[in-house]
């Protein structure tokens, strides 16, 4: 049985941000994203720095 890959959660939630902006919400899930990421990185860092 295939499993369709707009099912999960992390897809449908950037579907979901960026479908109704458009192309303005795709440009906008790049940079939130990587902001994202990297805060998730630097507490990740402190946390196992400690």
């Amino acid at each position: 049985m295939q499993h369709s890959l707009t099912q999960g959660p992390i897809t449908k939630n950037i579907l979901l941000f960026a479908l109704p902006l458009g192309v303005t919400g795709i440009w906008l899930s790049v940079p939130i994203g990587w902001a994202l990421a990297d805060a998730i990185g630097i507490g990740y860092y402190l946390k196992k720095r400690r």
